[in-house]
């Protein structure tokens, strides 16, 4: 099989929320084939794909024999059975983030790709951010030498007070696992593994803020802070990283300490890495070891959260409360 969208291979879209449309457009910028979109609510379908004219489905399975790679963009709750559809289909997956709830589903959804012998990929998008690349490139070069604290930070505008799957903690994992995932992958990304976490979440359902402290072996510690508030300038982030040499920080507004950036689309960045990767057969840059990792550093920072106490964890092993 031709591994490249743009040499033949279609594409499904699962889902048309605002991730969903996200990537049909990141997609469509790539060129690539679009089959089609499945949408639970067929009217929110419709309005995603007249842009692009392709088709609306009410059936995943329909859509999934219509294509050869699928991009899961519905809700966490409802990924492990879908992307066993896609599996067994024989697509090849993209998938949001968060890949599931529950480390355990997560193993459960690796293992079903291996045996569909199908490439899954997990949209982990702030890594394609020409700003975090530059940070990490600098941090993983030595430029600020032994880095001793990571300090992030993300608020986004709030959920839609009605109706959205986002404010049930059971569904979506509330604000410490939709949101700050983002974080936790990238303080993990630039200073490896957690030995212990300690969080706690302020809020109910649209207002949610949490607060994540990790430690990493060797002294590094990540501070991170995020939720989901109220303004008119939407997402906002932080990067501050203290270094022995140099202390490096990104705020809002503030000045970006890099020449040249480049002007992507980190969304269609992480799709072309996707294509380029299955048509290589090289690794994707979040790895399966990666993602494993992160979901279980996640789980321990919601059970910390809730019983208020910090949670020692042991490399390869489950939490345990400290």
């Amino acid at each position: 099989m031709n591994m490249s969208s743009k040499a033949g291979l279609r594409v499904g879209i699962l889902g048309a929320g605002a991730m969903g449309e996200q990537h049909l457009d990141a997609w469509h910028k790539l060129g690539a084939q679009i089959a089609g979109v499945y949408a639970r609510n067929l009217d929110r379908g419709r309005a995603a794909a007249a842009h692009y004219g392709c088709p609306v489905y009410d059936s995943v399975d329909e859509l999934l024999s219509k294509v050869e790679i699928a991009d899961n963009c519905l809700p966490t709750f409802l990924h492990q059975t879908t992307v066993r559809q896609a599996a067994q289909a024989g697509c090849h997956i993209v998938c949001e983030k968060p890949l599931a709830l529950r480390y355990d589903e997560g193993e459960a959804i690796f293992h079903d790709c291996d045996t569909a012998k199908v490439r899954i990929f997990l949209a982990m998008v702030v890594r394609f951010f020409p700003v975090y690349r530059a940070v990490w490139e600098k941090v993983r070069g030595g430029a600020l030498g032994q880095v001793k604290e990571i300090a992030l930070k993300r608020v986004v505008s709030p959920p839609p007070p009605n109706g959205s799957w986002f404010l049930d903690d059971r569904l979506s994992g509330g604000v410490l696992c939709d949101l700050l995932i983002h974080d936790i992958d990238y303080a993990m990304w630039l200073a490896g593994d957690v030995t212990k976490v300690d969080a706690r979440r302020d809020g109910e359902g649209q207002s949610q803020y949490g607060y994540i402290n990790l430690e990493h072996p060797g002294g590094v510690c990540s501070r991170i802070e995020g939720g989901w508030v109220a303004s008119p300038a939407g997402l906002q982030t932080t990067i501050d990283i203290t270094g022995s040499r140099e202390r490096l920080q990104i705020v809002p507004g503030g000045p970006i300490p890099f020449a040249d950036l480049p002007n992507q689309d980190p969304y269609v960045e992480q799709l072309r890495h996707f294509e380029d990767s299955l048509a290589s057969h090289a690794p994707f840059l979040v790895t399966r070891e990666e993602v494993l990792r992160v979901m279980r550093v996640v789980s321990a920072v919601r059970e910390s959260a809730e019983h208020r106490r910090p949670i020692a964890l042991e490399p390869g092993s489950a939490s345990s409360l400290s």
